[in-house]
């Protein structure tokens, strides 16, 4: 009987083929993690704990007007409204944060439209998780929340 030399046989070649293929996963995993860079990681710590602490008081400061609102998000349309309307601005910022895609966060502007309501366009119709920070333009205090679209209630913006 005459043995055939091994690079004619099926076993060898299947036995590189699967290192060979880890190999090929491991090279196409390394290009797609250098392509997209994590949003999440932040550069200089101590700066952002600082604003932190900034950004607390401005929250306090919202408790201490005693700020309530209620937020509705329909389409692309945001309806903010207030329990009571202690002198705020004409417009109030929006700013919507993506949970992990930085590329997604916008800020836009909501005009009063009422005593007590305010509306702003959205760009998009949004889905997903997201954060909202609620501010006045000259940023003294702020409101936020976190929710999840699509949802058909309100729902509150806290300190």
């Amino acid at each position: 009987m005459l043995v055939k030399p091994w690079y004619k046989q099926v076993w060898p070649w299947i036995l590189i083929a699967i290192p060979l293929a880890t190999m090929l996963k491991a090279v196409h995993s390394v290009y797609l993690m250098n392509q997209q860079s994590p949003d999440l990681v932040v550069d200089d710590y101590y700066a952002e704990g600082k604003a932190i602490n900034m950004n607390l008081a401005k929250y306090r400061e919202a408790a201490s007007r005693n700020l309530q609102a209620s937020m509705l998000i329909a389409a692309n349309k945001a309806i903010i409204t207030f329990e009571a309307n202690p002198i705020l601005d004409a417009t109030l910022k929006l700013s919507f944060v993506h949970n992990t895609i930085a590329a997604q966060d916008f800020e836009v502007d909501a005009h009063r439209s009422g005593e007590n309501i305010y509306i702003a366009e959205l760009p998009t119709t949004l889905t997903g998780k997201w954060n909202l920070v609620v501010h006045d333009n000259s940023e003294q205090w702020k409101l936020r929340a976190t929710f999840l679209l699509p949802q058909a209630a309100a729902f509150k913006l806290t300190y």
